[in-house]
């Protein structure tokens, strides 16, 4: 009996404390509508997270009758994570708080085609120095854990199963990393934390059904049902780019080495190929943004024509999911002036019912910050999922 009243305990106050962060600010009052504790129970949950510094209390809120009530908020500065983002030939990195605010941006350089030791040994030996550093500089902001987003799919015990981007197999970078630094870590594809930042911290706050489609040198899909991320069975979920749109012999060969995948008509590499054939000039994706800003019809014509493969995919989509909103981001939003007309248009061409003029498409600024802020999610997720360890 006195384990089950334990856990009644901290089940209350894991109930009380994400309500006050998904309503933002909130009355006790209100939390006690919302949760259906009582409002002695809340109170005693938030004079206990109050003097723990977890939340804070911040102004008032207008009642219908008698005095203004007191709004609670998360304290976002109670705590911070470490999201970081593995990439071949670059790591990048932030420390963030509660809140999703970053509060300092890392990036460091790395040598192509490393093997997955000495790879991690540079890595392990950058997360030092940051954490050095931050516990240096906000020695008040503890550092609750790390949340890890790479390429590839990612076992839910944090294996590493297979990366395209990386060359790697079967990596333990879960147990390898929690023994080395002695924090939390969470790991995830990377676009799969794309689509939980925007869950957290942006867009995806609004829907409980919506999907995130990332364009750039890969074409990645995060998808989010009843407010929870689809990774599948298999880890394998959102391998859009994978998926074929041409069964044609001669069909571009994509990088995983096989014929008519989606990336192989609308990824970078994708652009930059079709522009070449049709001028013979070999131009990188930056200088052939910059071609069809100037002008360069050839170079308006490859992104239009990315827009297209990528609005007929995005229709496939809602077809399939039917969800609230398509979240578009990654660092090709960037020339989205130059393909988002085109696929508007496949999209509603083939869009079945009513469904394309009810589904939002949202197009992000192009940032690194949505990645870092969903990795960081990870481990922000964690913290408020085991609440015991602040409901003690």
């Amino acid at each position: 009996m006195i384990g089950d009243n334990t856990f009644v305990k901290e089940m209350n106050y894991k109930t009380v404390l994400d309500t006050i962060r998904t309503q933002r600010s909130v009355s006790r009052a209100e939390l006690s509508r919302l949760t259906g504790l009582t409002r002695s129970t809340c109170s005693v949950i938030c004079d206990r997270m109050l003097t723990q510094g977890i939340i804070i209390e911040n102004g008032t809120i207008e009642s219908t009758g008698g005095r203004p009530s007191i709004a609670l908020q998360i304290n976002n500065r109670a705590a911070s994570v470490l999201g970081l983002k593995m990439m071949e030939g670059h790591i990048a990195a932030a420390t963030v708080d509660l809140g999703g605010n970053i509060i300092i941006k890392h990036s460091q350089s790395i040598e192509p085609d490393l093997s997955s030791d000495a790879y991690l040994k540079r890595f392990e030996a950058f997360v030092t120095a940051i954490i050095t550093q931050h516990n240096t500089a906000f020695p008040l902001i503890p550092m609750l854990g790390i949340g890890i987003g790479v390429g590839g799919r990612v076992s839910s015990d944090g294996v590493l199963l297979e990366s395209s981007v990386l060359g790697w197999r079967n990596v333990a970078l879960k147990q390898r990393l929690q023994e080395r630094f002695a924090l939390p870590v969470h790991i995830e594809n990377d676009v799969n934390t794309f689509a939980i930042g925007e869950k957290f911290f942006g867009s995806g706050q609004l829907f409980d059904n919506f999907l995130c489609l990332s364009v750039g040198e890969g074409i990645g899909l995060g998808i989010v049902v009843n407010g929870k991320l689809l990774a599948g069975s298999h880890h394998g979920a959102g391998e859009l780019g994978h998926t074929r749109v041409s069964y044609e012999p001669d069909s571009p060969r994509c990088a995983c080495g096989k014929r008519g995948c989606l990336e192989a008509f609308a990824s970078d590499a994708a652009v930059g190929q079709r522009y070449f054939a049709r001028t013979g000039k070999k131009l990188g994706i930056d200088a052939l943004l910059a071609a069809a800003e100037a002008g360069d019809e050839d170079a308006r014509t490859v992104f239009s024509q990315m827009g297209t493969y990528l609005g007929i995919a995005v229709s496939s989509l809602v077809n399939l999911f039917d969800p609230e909103a398509v979240i578009i981001g990654g660092e090709r939003t960037n020339a989205a002036s130059h393909f988002m007309k085109d696929l508007r248009r496949a999209f509603e061409e083939n869009t079945v019912y009513d469904l394309a003029r009810e589904v939002q498409l949202i197009v992000l600024e192009p940032s690194n910050d949505e990645w870092i802020r969903g990795v960081a999610a990870l481990a922000i997720g964690e913290f408020f999922s085991q609440a015991k360890r602040w409901g003690q």
